[in-house]
């Protein structure tokens, strides 16, 4: 049965609490490869520097022993509060000093010793310590590494990662995708961007992921825009199957023409997900093991499937994900062949190359 953009008043709203939903940026990714790359990986309090990344083992990864530290407390009854210091710069790198858990204790414990003056000069000390007397440290890597932990951030700002899951099932979801104005114009912006960067060539797999995801993009809104209308706030997918000149024979050949455009529009959206979750894996290789393990790999809704009539209508969760032998320098091989492949992937929703192909 044929579902129409406005019988989803519930899942609208669901999608609209979500886009509403302030986000807590905490601690950066570039904050964080700032802090822990300046001072070493090592406590700052002085005759400590212990160092504060175990490295793996055989059976486990690195464990961070280390602990972020606000010279100005969070709140203004904490450590050093003060509730006329700038609630935005409570979190960045100004404001943060890198400590082992036992000095982090007694620096929060002895606030009169360890003011702020006193901890942002012992900061200023240790760091300088860590770049002349450290071999291992390198300046050039350090600042590609902040480089790429811009770029990073930049990306999740840009593709909408916080509410990935809210703009992709509208995508997915009943049988005409669309598409908001707002993120159309972010994935707009995004795309033009990381073609242009200019990287540090210093993580190739890495860059390359990227790039994957660019090609990916720049496919779905290519595809997604071959029919679509503007309407209010939303992209919608036009249903040229419903033309005035009707004759059965052209009913069912166009309907056949835009089924075959919906799934394969689905099947590039879920591998527009597969390539982010890319991306998060080589950030986490390269740059922080940490990267997103708090929100996880980016899920899709797809849906709703049921019986309309009878209001038994569900979702469908989806992780997406390249699969071990698809992790190749740039797993997505491109538009034509992609109609290929796509039913070899963890999930799809369409296959064949065109809407009169027997696989289709």
């Amino acid at each position: 049965m044929e579902m129409d953009c406005e019988k989803l008043p519930l899942f609208t709203t669901t999608y609209a609490r979500r886009s509403e939903k302030m986000y807590s940026l905490g601690i950066t990714l570039k904050t964080h490869k700032m802090l822990w790359g300046r001072a070493g990986s090592r406590c700052a309090f002085p005759g400590c520097r212990i160092e504060l990344v175990m490295t793996d083992t055989e059976t486990d990864n690195p464990s961070l022993i280390g602990e972020e530290c606000h010279i100005v407390a969070r709140s203004a009854d904490g450590p050093r509060g003060d509730d006329t210091f700038p609630k935005e710069k409570i979190d960045k790198y100004e404001n943060l000093i890198l400590m082992c858990s036992v000095h982090h204790k007694v620096i929060d414990d002895q606030t009169l010793t360890y003011t702020v003056e006193n901890l942002i000069e012992l900061k200023k000390d240790h760091e300088k310590w860590v770049s002349e007397s450290l071999e291992e440290f390198d300046t050039i890597r350090q600042r590609d590494d902040e480089d790429y932990a811009t770029y990073a951030e930049r990306w999740v700002e840009l593709a909408q990662l916080d509410s990935w899951s809210g703009w992709s099932s509208f995508v997915l979801g009943g049988d005409q995708p669309r598409l908001s104005v707002d993120v159309n114009a972010s994935l707009n912006t995004l795309r033009d961007w990381l073609q242009s960067r200019i990287w540090p060539k210093r993580y190739e797999d890495l860059e390359l992921a990227f790039e994957n995801f660019r090609r990916v993009l720049q496919d779905f809104q290519y595809t997604f825009h071959m029919h679509s209308f503007k309407a209010d706030t939303f992209y919608f997918t036009k249903k040229f199957y419903d033309t005035r000149v009707w004759s059965q024979e052209k009913y069912f050949r166009l309907l056949k023409t835009y089924e075959f455009h919906v799934d394969f529009v689905s099947d590039l959206m879920l591998e527009l997900a597969r390539a982010a979750n890319y991306v998060f894996d080589k950030i986490r290789k390269n740059i922080d093991p940490t990267f997103r393990l708090k929100e996880g790999a980016l899920l899709v809704g797809s849906g709703p499937y049921g019986d309309l009539t009878h209001g038994r209508l569900y979702w469908k969760t989806l992780r997406v994900e390249y699969r071990a032998d698809e992790k190749t320098d740039i797993p997505y091989p491109g538009l034509e062949s992609f109609k290929k492949i796509r039913s070899e992937r963890d999930y799809n929703f369409g296959a064949g190359i065109n809407s009169e192909d027997p696989n289709s």
